[in-house]
């Protein structure tokens, strides 16, 4: 029951999406080129958060206490975080990047880099 009624709303969302997005001007810097490392970019990160994952689950281990998971389910949350700033740095775009992003990055990866060593030895001390 639940499926076919995921299949109906997807369907009438790609119909509404199709019929949206052909009252739209094609933008000729959008070509092959740009889709395919627009993919390699996502399917990067989407690896990274799986490495992240995978660090959560050995930093903390099977048996420990309720504070260390909740340092590691923050550390995953900065960690996907970090890679959502990445993604931004290298997702191909046809708009200029913000200034936040391109003028100094070294505060940003210090910042974050700092939190999550922290929260993972915080972890691995509890």
């Amino acid at each position: 029951m639940y499926l076919l009624v995921t299949a109906i709303l997807g369907a009438v969302g790609w119909f509404l999406f199709r019929r949206w997005r052909r009252n739209l001007p094609v933008d000729p810097r959008l070509t092959a080129a740009y889709w395919q490392k627009s993919a390699i970019v996502l399917a990067v990160y989407l690896l990274s958060i799986l490495a992240g994952a995978g660090v959560t689950r050995i930093m903390v281990g099977f048996n420990r206490s309720g504070w260390a998971d909740l340092l590691m389910v923050a550390f995953f949350a900065v960690w996907v975080l970090y890679g959502a700033v990445w993604l931004l740095r290298f997702l191909p775009t046809s708009k200029p990047r913000p200034a936040w992003l391109t003028r100094s990055r070294g505060w940003i990866d210090g910042a974050a880099l700092a939190l999550l060593a922290g929260l993972a030895a915080g972890a691995r001390m509890l």
